[in-house]
């Protein structure tokens, strides 16, 4: 069964990319209506280290079904933060802290 559930981990990471960069283009579009300052070009970093931890998730992935014909540093758990734990939650947290700046305003907003 894990041969068929490897890949959708890194789909998933996919979509949350994806996500940041809609969030940067709708981000740019109200900081073009508001006046607000460019901050939305961080969403792309965020959404390229995101894809990062996806490719990382399916190398290691893959490592861990073939672990004969990998490489050896592969498994090894720094490369795991390295390459994925770091970036992934370096890139959701900007993405956390952009949503906030820009979209923040509804939350506060009362009615």
């Amino acid at each position: 069964m894990i041969v068929i559930t490897t890949p959708l981990g890194a789909i998933g990471l996919l979509a949350v990319a994806y996500m940041g960069l809609l969030f940067a283009n709708f981000s740019r579009r109200l900081g073009a209506v508001t006046k607000m300052a460019n901050y939305y070009r961080w969403f792309w970093l965020a959404s390229a280290l995101v894809t990062l931890a996806a490719m990382s998730q399916m190398v290691r992935g893959i490592t861990a079904l073939a672990p004969e014909a990998a490489l050896p540093f592969l498994l090894e758990p720094w490369f795991s933060l390295v390459s994925f734990y770091l970036p992934f939650a370096t890139g959701v947290t900007l993405d956390l802290v952009l949503v906030w700046y820009y979209w923040g305003w509804i939350l506060r907003e009362r009615i």
